[in-house]
């Protein structure tokens, strides 16, 4: 299943008519999806707009009417119609399908129509809308959600909520279900979007799939997770499961130190060196005894880090001279994959050139306000396609850390089906870090060990959720050696 933005589901509409479909084959085939969850309806009025979405409306009126259902059209005046609206237009009026025009000031005469019907289909417009229903469309639509004896079913989105947030414009056609084509629209993944959406059915039109050359992002499961897990060997030992160093920690910041470093040692590492300050060293012995620790020199030589499967910097390494220093070091005289995070990721924002000359895998794991420094992007920004794209550009596997977590590569592109709200506390972004640099150390690809990392911590969090109104970092840790073991059997109990 895959989700899409507005920008990327334009892509995605573009890459069906590149492949040599045309529109109106398109819309013929959107309505073969609409119309097959409108066999219990016989009297059935559409609110037709002017664009594609109007043209669905359109396409699936004359399927109907073959069906001999009772069918009603309601349509705007709008000289500006698609190809495909003005196609079906013509059929519908070729075929003596009831149209009316509807206007301010026969309104009441319209609603009164609909009282008497079993659905209202909403088709006035799609995922393209980028602002507020105004006029005839504002008046009809807060009329209609005064029906509440029928039902009233979405075209793909209902009209006046945002594609890409979920958030409402000032009128918003309150649905009580929602076929949405395609993908699943960015927006139905805020938890507020339900109350407009009700329902979302997804359909797949019958056409080549394209989601990945469109840039979709596909949502990972329990079964998408599990399938990455790797098995522990029958006769393995701690050199066969990675040589981890965390880089982390400064006087002021020991906690995110202790962190990542103990969330490394559980996800499974063979060795995890903490390379950090004396006052972490001192405070890890009774943390976590498993951890190794080595006293961060002020210079790095190759020879301190060559020794490492994986690497990961700045989970509390401050932004001192020295951070500065660190991170430029670990950029130029080491091979390994890294995980850049958390100050680091700060330090990174102010020389993205490092990222140039790099030949080796590089994770980032930026929440929004450290990606808004490393890619300036406006409030009401494409995120998705945003992210995706700087991902492409400087080669890097890009986590951006939220609900439901992004990941992309820049040519494949995730949404994590995991984690909630009580982990909005200190520390997380640490715990994170830690399970990806585990895993990268482990031998996981990128990608894999990124996707898998996230959803560990994200579900790991969601169980604890299940008692705790507010989920602690230090308890996730605790956590992640039962869902890694859940995972790998398979056992989806959660």
């Amino acid at each position: 299943m895959y989700v899409g933005s507005q920008t990327l589901m334009k892509k995605y509409d573009q890459c069906l008519l590149e492949l040599g479909y045309s529109i109106e084959e398109l819309v013929d085939k959107a309505s073969d999806c609409l119309s097959k969850h409108m066999e219990k309806y016989n009297h059935i009025v559409l609110l037709c707009g002017p664009g594609n979405n109007g043209a669905d409306g359109l396409s699936l009126a004359l399927k109907l009417h073959q069906m001999n259902k009772d069918v009603l059209i309601y349509i705007f005046e709008d000289k500006k119609r698609s190809q495909a609206n003005q196609y079906y237009l013509e059929l519908c009026y070729e075929n003596n399908i009831q149209i009316d025009l509807i206007e301010d000031m026969n309104i009441d005469n319209a609603i009164c129509q609909m009282k008497y019907c079993d659905v209202i289909v909403d088709a006035m417009f799609g995922f393209g809308l980028k602002n507020s229903p105004r006029g005839i469309y504002q008046s009809i639509i807060e009329e209609v959600n005064q029906l509440y004896d029928q039902d009233i079913i979405a075209v793909d989105i209902p009209t006046g909520l945002d594609c890409n947030s979920g958030r409402p414009y000032q009128s918003v056609v309150c649905a009580t279900h929602t076929i949405t084509l395609s993908a699943i629209k960015n927006g139905f993944l805020n938890p507020d979007s339900v109350s407009f959406t009700g329902k979302v059915i997804l359909e797949q039109l019958d056409v080549q799939d394209v989601s990945q050359e469109a840039g979709l992002y596909q949502l990972v499961d329990f079964k998408y997770a599990s399938s990455l897990m790797k098995e522990r060997m029958f006769d393995g030992h701690k050199g066969c499961y990675g040589r981890v160093g965390m880089i982390t920690g400064c006087l002021d910041y020991k906690g995110a130190s202790l962190l990542s470093t103990k969330s490394a040692v559980y996800s499974g590492s063979g060795v995890v060196t903490a390379i950090t300050c004396e006052e972490v060293i001192n405070n890890l012995t009774s943390f976590c005894p498993e951890a190794t620790t080595s006293l961060r020199p002020p210079i790095f030589q190759k020879q301190d880090l060559n020794t490492y499967d994986a690497l990961l910097i700045g989970s509390g390494l401050g932004l001192s001279l020295d951070a500065y220093r660190y991170v430029a070091d670990v950029m130029s005289l080491s091979l390994q994959p890294l995980v850049i995070d958390g100050d680091a990721l700060t330090i990174l924002s102010s020389q993205l050139d490092l990222l140039k000359k790099q030949k080796r895998t590089i994770v980032l794991t930026p929440h929004l306000g450290e990606f808004q420094r490393l890619c300036p992007f406006e409030k009401n920004d494409d995120l998705l396609s945003i992210a995706s794209s700087f991902a492409k550009q400087w080669n890097v596997v890009l986590v951006l850390k939220g609900p439901y977590t992004m990941v992309t590569n820049g040519k494949y592109s995730y949404r994590i089906l995991a984690g909630n709200k009580a982990m909005s506390t200190g520390g997380m972004g640490d715990v994170l870090a830690g399970i990806i640099t585990s895993l990268l150390g482990q031998g996981y690809n990128a990608m894999d060990a990124s996707l898998l990392g996230v959803y560990i911590h994200g579900i790991c969090g969601d169980e604890i959720a299940k008692q705790d109104y507010t989920v602690i970092a230090s308890r996730v840790i605790e956590y992640i050696p039962c869902i890694m073991k859940m995972l790998l059997d398979k056992e989806n109990d959660l």
